[in-house]
């Protein structure tokens, strides 16, 4: 009896393990292809300080979306914003994976900024 306790006990803990790891690796593979969208800003930059209400609305509307902040003022962050060819600031990527799909430049009217999510993230990337 104690035996077979044993035996169902580590049987149990390995199945565990198993959901674990393939849940794990599932979420990763996910997670790769995920859009995000990338602000590029520096605080100095006049126009992202007019800028960042106008983001900050239209963000609220896309909750579901991963929301990354480069400052370029860091070096590292300004590193992550030339792999995607950031030319200005204030600038808003949409990123799929490591990839930029599409890029909005400039303190552009919140239509303009709508405008470029709903082409960017309401409709599926085969549909465009």
């Amino acid at each position: 009896m104690r035996g077979l306790r044993t035996k169902w006990l580590w049987m149990a803990g390995g199945a565990s393990l198993l959901i674990a790891v393939l849940l794990a690796w599932n979420w990763g593979a996910a997670s790769a292809y995920e859009e995000k969208i990338v602000y590029v800003y520096s605080d100095t930059c006049g126009y992202c300080q007019t800028f960042r209400p106008t983001l900050e609305a239209v963000l609220a509307d896309y909750p579901q979306h991963t929301v990354e902040r480069l400052d370029i003022r860091n070096q590292q962050d300004l590193d992550a914003a030339l792999r995607l060819d950031a030319e200005a600031t204030p600038t808003v990527f949409i990123v799929k994976g490591e990839q930029a799909i599409d890029k909005l430049e400039g303190d552009v009217p919140e239509k303009v900024l709508r405008s470029f999510f709903q082409k960017n993230l309401d409709y599926p990337l085969s549909g465009k």
